[in-house]
């Protein structure tokens, strides 16, 4: 079922919920960059009705609002929403699973509103290392999710057939596609003039994709880590993006991870192998791995 939440600078948020078993823990979902509320299907079939998963449109993405301001976005900000989110649904002390950008997201919720967080599971997301002398965010963004990324949020294509044929044919997807990944994609476009384009605001992607790194030289997101003290357990992918041999690499290095330990010490990691930043969420393989880990901190 969905609902609606307003935010306190009146930004309109749709959530949805998947009740579990009667009794059963509240689970929050905060999703990646580009996605939508859709992100955990299959990790919700995974836990079997051990939680009441819910799950929202950030602002930007959707169903939800999309302020055209670039300052009407960013971690602290997403992290607001889940805050509100939760205070509609009148729960705190939740397991939060959050995939990707939801990772920061969720260390943000964590640092500053501590009540609201029992434990935070990371879906290949909540870290990245400071970047070398001259390279600018947007280049470093574009380096890990592949160039163009902001152009393809802003086509238009002629039908939802082409698009899910499109990613279909991407290697990230290759042996794993399912009807959760078309639910995923078809909540993620909206009807235009001339076919589809993507529900993601490229305002917002454009604005959420550069803030960890804000401010320069000392990012607020990475200075905010010594404010979390909740269980935290990431769970990595092997691979990147893996939409060409340019963004293979794992978006979580190797480097990154010891610093990421070193300044979380309650950090647990678990690399799951032959994922990629997609399947590590939704091919049947990673989203057992999340569930167990959501399983395992839930009350």
């Amino acid at each position: 079922m969905t609902f609606d939440v307003l935010t306190d600078d009146g930004v309109r948020l749709v959530g949805e919920r998947w009740p579990g078993r009667p009794g059963a823990p509240v689970v929050l979902g905060l999703h990646g960059i580009t996605g939508n509320r859709k992100a955990f299907l299959p990790v919700i079939r995974a836990l079997d009705g051990d939680a009441d998963f819910v799950c929202f449109d950030a602002r930007g993405r959707g169903l939800s609002d999309k302020p055209g301001d670039r300052s009407s976005y960013g971690h602290r900000r997403n992290a607001e929403d889940a805050r509100a989110v939760l205070e509609h649904l009148g729960v705190s002390d939740v397991v939060v699973l959050g995939q990707s950008m939801g990772a920061w997201v969720g260390l943000q919720l964590a640092a500053h509103d501590p009540s609201s967080v029992r434990a935070l599971v990371l879906g290949d997301g909540g870290y990245f290392q400071d970047l070398p002398a001259g390279l600018d965010p947007s280049t470093a963004v574009a380096n890990i999710m592949g160039p163009g990324w902001l152009d393809r949020l802003r086509m238009t294509v002629p039908s939802r057939d082409v698009v899910l044929g499109l990613y279909k044919s991407l290697p990230a997807f290759d042996g794993w596609w399912g009807p959760d990944v078309d639910a995923l994609l078809d909540a993620g476009l909206v009807d235009v003039e001339g076919g589809v384009r993507s529900a993601c605001s490229d305002v917002a992607a454009e604005a959420d994709s550069v803030d960890y790194f804000v401010p320069a030289g000392s990012p607020y997101v990475k200075a905010d880590l010594g404010l979390v003290t909740c269980p935290v357990h990431l769970v990595r992918a092997a691979h990147g993006f893996a939409i060409s041999p340019q963004t293979m690499e794992p978006m979580m290095t190797e480097a990154a991870v010891e610093e990421f330990a070193t300044a979380l010490p309650q950090l647990t990691v678990e690399t799951v192998p032959g994922t990629n930043h997609y399947s590590v969420n939704f091919a049947p393989v990673g989203a057992a791995v999340l569930a167990d880990a959501v399983r395992k901190v839930l009350p």
